[in-house]
């Protein structure tokens, strides 16, 4: 099947399309386009050059074998922008090796404008027939949630009373498959075990520290002290968030709705798992220890079951308990609240105290907002580094909470807790330092006993030892938007949202199914743009860094009024073809309206450009019209921009990235040469690590020359 040439912007399309992929516009019965539209448009220009392909590879294109010729063919093709600005061009190499490579051109030709939908936001926002979302007040969510669980809440409850037997969960099963297989350490030796010495019991058939001391019950006034960490398990991470939610009880009574015991071992755990609310229905057996029926994995003092609970409704989700093994405070905060969490890494050393009053007003502000924080001892290879840090009651590569942060007599304390319930600081403000002043024992320390593994410290001591700061957003009044988007597929979308008034907003991307995966994970970028009145991306507004993580969170920003565009990059997908799925969570001030839009190669361009053109760096300015930009901020790599701003030459560029380390090219080789075309934007090269982990390093040597041929020539001028 022969390809077909649209008849508006002349645009060469593969024969599988039915829809231009420049214009839109609809295949035409007749493969020949009329002649009065083609000299509308700039000419096909063919050249003998061998060119290699361009940075941004086109997503929905299946690539094909090509004839063995050496020619490139450019398709310049108007899109509907108005005044005649940059306007996006492809061009095709015919080498199959290597992929598209696409540009950017000006036109001052007339054209036609995509019709604006609406006169402003508020008419868009008010449109019935329009298939949006509109984001919601979180108790909201949480509340539908509830109510197509409680559905079938009620029908076991039914079942169970009509057989009198206890509910047990089919979902996740009492087996040594649902606990995994345990890392653990014991007498300093790390242990890697089945789990054959544990057995599944419920509450009234097991054994535990308080024996009969108290009656058994879901919460009775939680505190962090009722929490205790178990020894099979390394989720420090959730014991720390539990142990701040246990100073919440109106976020406690969110997780659990259902405070009453149930003699039949029914209960409801709301999870926000990978960004989406969910409420997950367990029963009350839990793994024990065979030879003392004690509970193996977390326990709740004083015959509390809401710690076990939690822990259990964690491990269903992510399929066993060996699964929560080392994943990170974040996750385990964003999973209990749906909040927004930012790490804040604590200033390096040597400490500069400009930095430190930085970081103090950041935990003081957080404190007076409610928010919940949390904190992670650094982690040290050397056992040296890791033996003293022990000999000063801490423990490396842990998560402890923050309780409470005051200012008192000119010292700036922490009130931390390790939810071990044990093995505290030893240093200046610590339980037996002879150093207290008599007013502030009193106040601050006796008064605070009962809080077993909790601690004072200093804030100087703080930053010289722990390594970062979790921060939970947490604010019942915001709105929330929260969707799935398809990454590195044909289906890929851009999700576009409609801003009503100035308000605060905040962006999480999840990848889904990497909860506590570290390898193998697509890289994200995440790029919020303005969009332009004809639809196009426009003006970049935030973005985050380009990561390989599970998740990661855009810090709050403000929006004025008006329409704006999310769009998500990966060089990953884009090269590996490895698709993924996004969960995006989009919390705001006030309500939002937003939908899902087809993301095209065309979009991602215009993003990629207004990534480069606010955060890039000019390396290279000419005075004959040529600018040279390029981009490592945010970024772990380089992508490398050419403006050829002349009217009558083309611009000759070579690029050489082999002395590169631990770096891929989107062009499938480090050293290219190619021509951009008179008053021509075009992405060279996106050079981007292949471990995320790993250190990297780029080298690049750049020349470039100016002819008016197009055919290629060999740059010989160094431009840096």
């Amino acid at each position: 099947m022969p390809s077909w040439s649209c008849l508006y912007c002349t645009l060469i399309n593969d024969p599988f399309y039915t829809i231009c992929q420049g214009c839109g516009s609809q295949k035409p019965m007749d493969k020949k386009p009329t002649k009065s539209v083609g000299s509308m448009v700039p000419k096909i220009i063919t050249d003998t050059v061998r060119d290699v392909s361009n940075a941004i590879s086109d997503l929905v294109t299946i690539k094909e074998r090509r004839p063995a010729h050496n020619f490139v063919r450019v398709s310049h093709f108007r899109t509907p922008l108005p005044n005649g600005p940059f306007v996006d061009g492809q061009s095709n190499n015919p080498n199959d090796n290597q992929y598209p490579s696409t540009s950017t051109f000006f036109v001052d030709t007339p054209q036609v404008e995509r019709p604006n939908r609406y006169e402003n936001v508020q008419d868009a926002a008010e449109d019935p027939h329009q298939p949006s979302m509109c984001s919601k007040i979180t108790s909201t969510l949480k509340k539908e949630a509830k109510k197509k669980s409680d559905v079938i809440y009620d029908d076991i409850i039914k079942y169970c009373t009509a057989s009198n037997s206890p509910f047990i969960d089919d979902q996740f099963l009492h087996n040594k498959k649902s606990i995994g297989v345990l890392h653990f350490t014991k007498n300093g030796v790390k242990r890697h075990e089945e789990p054959d010495f544990l057995h599944w019991l419920r509450p009234s058939q097991m054994f535990t520290k308080d024996g009969r001391s108290f009656p058994w019950s879901v919460a009775n006034n939680p505190r962090p002290s009722d929490i205790e960490q178990g020894t099979l398990v390394g989720d420090c991470w959730l014991m720390s968030a539990m142990a701040l939610i246990a100073e919440r009880p109106d976020v406690l009574d969110e997780i659990i709705p259902r405070k009453q015991y149930s003699h039949y071992g029914v209960y409801q755990i709301r999870l926000c798992v990978e960004g989406k609310w969910k409420v997950v229905i367990v029963d009350d057996f839990f793994p024990c220890y065979q030879h003392t029926n004690s509970i193996a994995m977390a326990v709740g003092r004083r015959n509390q079951l809401w710690v076990p609970l939690i822990e259990k409704a964690m491990a269903k989700e992510l399929g066993s308990y060996s699964k929560l093994h080392g994943a990170s405070l974040t996750q385990g905060l964003s999973m209990l609240t749906g909040a927004s969490c930012v790490n804040y890494n604590c200033p390096p050393v040597p400490i500069n105290s400009d930095d430190v009053d930085t970081f103090w007003a950041l935990l003081v502000s957080s404190k007076e907002s409610g928010f919940l924080m949390c904190c992670h001892c650094g982690a040290f290879e050397n056992a040296v580094a890791e033996s003293e840090f022990r000999a000063m009651g801490l423990l490396t590569n842990h998560a402890y909470s923050i309780l409470d942060v005051v200012y008192e007599h000119g010292h700036r304390l922490l009130r931390i807790r390790n939810p071990w319930g044990q093995f505290v600081w030893k240093g200046k403000w610590s339980d037996g330092w002879p150093g207290w002043p008599v007013d502030l024992k009193q106040r601050l320390l006796n008064m605070r006993r009962d809080e077993t593994g909790a601690f004072w410290m200093e804030l100087d001591d703080f930053v010289a030892r722990f390594a970062s700061v979790t921060v939970c957003k947490l604010r019942m009044d915001w709105s929330e938007l929260r969707v799935t988007q398809d990454v590195g597929s044909r289906s890929d979308k851009a999700l576009q949202m409609i801003v009503t008034e100035t308000c605060e907003m905040s962006v999480t991307a999840f990848q889904k199914g990497a909860f506590n995966k570290t390898d193998n994970l697509n890289d994200l970028m995440v790029c919020v743009h303005r969009t332009a009145g004809d639809g196009r991306v426009g003006e970049l507004v935030e973005m985050s860094s380009r990561i390989a993580d599970n998740h990661f969170t855009i810090d709050e920003f403000f929006l004025t009024p008006g329409e704006y565009t999310i769009v998500c990059h990966s060089q990953r997908a884009l090269l590996a073809h490895k698709k993924g799925r996004v969960n995006i969570v989009v919390h705001t001030r006030f309500p939002i309206f937003a939908e899902h839009i087809a993301l095209t190669r065309k979009m991602t361009q215009e993003s990629l450009h207004q990534v480069i053109i606010k955060e890039g760096d000019v390396v290279q300015n000419t005075n004959n019209g040529v600018v040279i930009r390029t981009l490592t901020n945010k970024f772990r790599g380089m992508i490398i921009m050419a403006d050829n701003c002349l009217e009558n030459k083309y611009l000759h560029v070579g690029v050489d990235c082999s002395h590169s380390m631990n770096i891929q090219s989107s062009r499938g080789l480090l050293q290219i040469v190619d021509v951009v075309p008179p008053l021509s934007r075009q992405v060279l090269i996106v050079l981007s690590t292949i471990d995320d982990s790993a250190q990297y390093r780029v080298s690049n040597n750049l020349k470039l020359t100016t002819s008016r041929s197009p055919e290629r020539r060999i740059p010989r001028k160094r431009s840096f």
